[in-house]
């Protein structure tokens, strides 16, 4: 929710509607699920730049993207905004609780470079003449105390998944290329940002001067929205999802981070990430 919805974004929302009215034309029960990703450092700025508050900035674009489903005909059954205090954010901190629980949180110094546009800590191998290949902008230099996540636990087993096609990647092209990265090594993964510097978030639970990094916050959507805080029937019924339907920019994300946070809870895997 940075900028109002663009062409790319109309593809992916009606490509997973195909996806949708397909699997009930063949009687499946079936949940399709939208929403918005309203956290970190890049929408704070955009509010800034807009001279609005974060929240007053993200209401006004997220109704940009409710709409939507009226303008090209979406049949989803819901759209969860990660702004939600009632349904997401409690989610989120089981999420992270349930993390730490595995041991797999802890704290330490970083040094390194961050994205903002693409929210993501990235190493010198990411950029081309220094800059984000994706953003065409140098990374900022970051020094910080955060809390990770250890990533690098399960990337040996996420590797062997894919390979499987346990949980299948389409195109191929995407898979291949995922596996590239995988092969490469694969680090933990700073998971907080400290509020000083980024406020506009979800609080770490129990330690309030960091904010939850955002990309863990909006993976947790996909739980959130059918109940996993309450382990409602809801969740038990729709999860693990059949298809993420993503754009090429956040294979990494739903493809190494997020089933690295799936297999640190003990929660099953998305079947199938389909990369437009």
């Amino acid at each position: 929710t940075n900028t109002p919805p663009h062409i790319g974004f109309a593809l992916e929302s009606v490509q997973a509607d195909v996806l949708a009215r397909y699997s009930r034309l063949l009687g499946e029960d079936t949940f399709f699920l939208t929403g918005t990703d309203e956290h970190g450092a890049k929408i704070a700025r955009a509010a800034e730049g807009a001279m609005k508050k974060p929240k007053a900035f993200v209401d006004e674009i997220a109704e940009k993207y409710k709409k939507l489903k009226e303008a090209l005909n979406l049949s989803n059954n819901d759209f969860i905004r990660t702004t939600d205090r009632i349904r997401h954010w409690p989610a989120v901190k089981k999420v992270w609780t349930g993390l730490k629980e595995s041991g797999d949180i802890y704290k330490k110094k970083y040094n390194g470079l961050y994205c903002v546009g693409c929210e993501a800590f990235i190493t010198k191998k990411d950029l081309a003449n220094g800059k984000c290949v994706i953003h065409k902008k140098e990374p900022e230099r970051v020094e910080e105390e955060n809390y990770f996540f250890r990533l690098s636990k399960y990337s040996e087993k996420i590797k062997n998944l894919i390979e499987r096609d346990k949980i299948k990647v389409i195109p191929v092209t995407r898979k291949n290329e995922i596996l590239s990265f995988i092969k490469q090594g694969i680090e933990d993964v700073s998971f907080s940002r400290p509020s000083k510097d980024l406020k506009w978030g979800i609080p770490v639970p129990d330690d309030s001067s960091q904010t939850i990094y955002v990309w863990a916050d909006a993976l947790s959507n996909y739980i959130s929205a059918i109940g996993y805080k309450q382990e409602t029937k809801k969740f038990q019924r729709y999860w693990p999802a059949d298809v993420h339907c993503v754009g090429k920019d956040i294979l990494k994300f739903h493809a190494l981070i997020w089933p690295g946070m799936l297999l640190s809870l003990g929660l099953a895997l998305p079947k199938v990430i389909f990369v437009h």
